[in-house]
């Protein structure tokens, strides 16, 4: 038995508990979860408080061998440019997958034990296969010739098969509803929606707006100087290009949303009951030095989840860091609820909601201490870390390993 106590708990039902503390058995299974009335020497009691494992909803784990390559951005669309302007050999293999690997260990020290993550190559799999992280791979399709649309689905459905052959969860998924050929398209989503889940990048700026409402912009100017095909003026925002193919009954991430307005989340949350609004601000901040609209979604009550995106946009994969920065420039979000959204909402997103994302009896969702934490008013400070305390025996393992 191993008895953990902290000044909080957080288990992601209901109220923090003050002065908790939890139970587990030698599989780290959580038995008791209760107040500390009598600390006694087995007592392991942490300055800080105590929640389950993050959930890191959205990140692109083959890109992470462009860390501090890009230069930050005042738009998506340099962004983009940039991206196809880096050599078109890719890195050598081992290169690439070391600096998966670096990535992969650096968010089990960050107390991520889930993650949605964008693929565009098998190149993550055989890291994926051993690490301690459950990973769902989205296969991402994009491409913007209507004649290519067949072949690219058929290599889409290969990779996605061999993914699941090695025993990994994946889907196929739409990148972006300006990136995809309308052939493409509805074969994309015809999978998510059989598959019952998508992630797709919405409304990363304005210029996405406008490239559909007005056939203009930044996005618009780049895809023309480079020849690329451009998606069609449809007069309505980028959003509408996506919600008519989508299911009611999928499980729908939305990523980035910085451009959404309050009409668009009305219109995408009736019509899509399971939608997970994930926000990624310190890419945003990077990309188009934007903010997604947190207090709309606040205020909406809306379903939201934390993701890091890739090492391409973001310094650190971390979800801490990125509750840090809302909670820094929306400091009335109580630090209870940018726990269930990097927590429990995360969970739900993936359809792992069983698993992990709350600290209940018989759960093994793993165990995070944050420190440094302002204990006095709950919230977060700049010195606020991670520390996983409890993780699966592979995962001890692996950051054992890792250190040595």
């Amino acid at each position: 038995m191993r008895h953990i106590a902290a000044h909080y708990v957080f288990t992601g039902i209901g109220n923090p508990i003050p002065m908790g503390v939890i139970t587990l058995n030698d599989e780290h299974v959580i038995t008791e979860i209760g107040v500390l009335t009598d600390e006694t020497e087995s007592t392991e009691f942490y300055n800080g408080i105590l929640t389950s494992g993050f959930i890191n909803a959205h990140c692109h784990l083959e890109l992470s061998y462009l860390r501090n390559q890009l230069k930050p951005c005042v738009e998506l669309a340099d962004f983009i440019g940039q991206m196809t302007k880096i050599p078109r050999r890719p890195p050598a293999a081992n290169e690439a997958l070391a600096a998966m690997c670096a990535a992969d260990a650096e968010m089990q020290r960050e107390g991520i034990v889930a993650v949605g993550d964008i693929c565009n190559t098998a190149g993550s799999f055989p890291l994926k296969r051993r690490s301690a992280i459950y990973y769902h791979s989205f296969i991402e399709a994009v491409g913007l010739d209507e004649i290519a649309a067949a072949a690219a689905m058929q290599r889409l459905r290969q990779l996605c098969a061999d993914a699941q052959q090695a025993g990994l969860p994946a889907s196929i998924t739409p990148h972006a509803a300006y990136s995809l050929s309308d052939a493409l398209l509805d074969a994309a989503m015809d999978a998510a929606n059989r598959a019952g889940i998508l992630s797709v990048h919405n409304q990363e700026c304005d210029t996405e707006n406008e490239l559909f409402t007005a056939g203009r912009g930044a996005l618009h100017d780049l895809f023309a100087a480079a020849g690329f095909p451009l998606p069609p003026v449809t007069g309505q925002r980028a959003i509408y290009r996506l919600l008519p193919r989508i299911a009611p009954s999928v499980r729908a991430l939305f990523v980035h949303n910085v451009a959404l307005s309050e009409d668009d989340y009305d219109r995408a949350t009736d019509r899509l009951p399971h939608l997970t609004w994930v926000l990624c601000p310190n890419s945003n901040r990077h990309i188009g030095q934007a903010v997604p609209p947190v207090d709309l979604l606040y205020r909406k009550n809306a379903r939201i989840a934390i993701g890091t995106d890739s090492l391409a946009s973001n310094s650190r994969l971390s979800v801490l860091e990125e509750l840090k920065s809302i909670s820094r420039r929306f400091p009335h979000i109580p630090l209870q609820t940018l726990l269930q959204w990097a927590t429990v909402n995360g969970a739900a997103a993936l359809g792992k909601e069983r698993e992990w994302g709350c600290l209940r009896t018989g759960a093994n969702a793993g165990i995070v201490l944050i420190e440094n934490v302002n204990l006095h008013n709950l919230c977060l400070t700049a010195d606020s870390r991670a520390r996983p305390l409890v993780l699966s025996v592979k995962r001890d393992t692996c950051l054992r390993d890792e250190n040595r």
